[in-house]
């Protein structure tokens, strides 16, 4: 059967994106391509889940969403986690917020625009 390895992103500047997903998500380096061309970075979890950051080529513009919805980022609890991002100055969306009896979720933009989600549930999406 087969699983997700990763998730890749462009970025315009794919060093600073990677210092931002460690510094916000606690993810790891597990392969620095960053001499490559282009050059990038994959960043994992300790579940072995892992996004990759590719510089991003001529064309596509920062947070061009015909690529991509959003990224989620399983947390013990939005709040807390909320709190913690807005005070390392991430600005959250206003109006796409859920709390309710099967998800409690935030949206906000990483620094190249690439939207990110943050969600707690009750029970696992899959078993």
């Amino acid at each position: 059967m087969a699983r997700i390895e990763h998730v890749a992103l462009f970025a315009a500047d794919p060093h600073a994106l990677k210092e931002f997903y460690i510094d916000a998500f606690g993810l790891r380096l597990v392969l620095d391509n960053s001499k490559a061309t282009p050059p990038g970075y994959f960043l994992a979890d300790d579940a072995g889940v892992a996004v990759e950051l590719i510089g991003r080529p001529e064309g596509i513009e920062a947070g061009d969403t015909r690529y991509m919805c959003h990224i989620a980022f399983l947390v013990d609890d939005v709040a807390a986690s909320r709190a913690e991002l807005e005070a390392k100055g991430v600005v959250f969306e206003q109006d796409t917020a859920v709390d309710n009896e099967s998800m409690t979720t935030a949206f906000f933009r990483d620094p190249e625009g690439n939207r990110l989600q943050i969600i707690k549930r009750p029970k696992p999406l899959v078993s």
